[in-house]
């Protein structure tokens, strides 16, 4: 029987926008289904608009319901600063999924809701 092609959503990272502050750590978690399917996945981030990338492995944190949760620390950064990212998944197959928000890319800022960056 065929498994069902690898699904990647809900992605989102706390503490929220307006939320964070320098001194807290920023995490981005994302959604993967079905159970199991999930061979890796990553982050691609970037804290210059997109001038240059940062590749980072995430870490699967559980199994909610039908679906594994990964997530990753990107550690602390200053008021300010604006983050860019997309996250992948890729199945068993070595085949890749992508979350990036229908192409636009997840925004994150930390420090002040004032700081947020346009949708």
């Amino acid at each position: 029987m065929p498994t069902a092609p690898l699904n990647v959503e809900n992605t989102y990272h706390w503490p929220a926008d307006g939320e964070s502050r320098p001194w807290t750590e920023f995490w981005v978690t994302s959604m993967m289904q079905p159970v199991g399917e999930v061979q890796s996945a990553s982050i691609l981030y970037s804290l210059d608009g997109g001038t240059t990338w940062t590749h980072r492995a995430m870490e699967r944190n559980c199994i909610l319901g039908d679906q594994e949760v990964w997530h990753v620390n990107l550690g602390t950064h200053p008021a300010g600063t604006r983050i860019r990212y997309a996250v992948e998944g890729v199945d068993q197959k070595g085949e890749s999924v992508w979350d990036n928000a229908m192409g636009k890319d997840h925004y994150a800022c930390i420090g002040s809701q004032k700081d947020r960056m346009p949708a």
